[in-house]
């Protein structure tokens, strides 16, 4: 698993939860299961810029509370080498 892929699913969910919203509903919106949602916010599975357009779209949220601070993701990267 990518540190940046988790770093971006975790901000997904945590943005998600901020608008009180589902993932069902964010899934049906998308027109995915939520299961799919559910591996993207794991940080599982990785997701097209098309995908993450749409996510940040129907979030209705930033990009910068999306993808996270390079720091962030230098620290991740660094505990996954240990």
């Amino acid at each position: 698993m990518q540190p940046v892929q988790k770093l971006i699913g975790l901000n997904i969910k945590v943005a998600r939860t901020k608008r009180s919203m589902s993932q069902a509903m964010v899934a049906n919106k998308l027109g995915v299961e939520p299961n799919y949602l559910s591996r993207i916010e794991r940080g599982t599975v990785g997701t097209p810029p098309e995908r993450l357009y749409e996510i940040i779209h129907i979030l209705n949220c930033d990009l910068t509370e999306i993808f996270p601070e390079p720091s962030e993701v230098e620290t991740q990267f660094n505990r996954t080498e240990q």
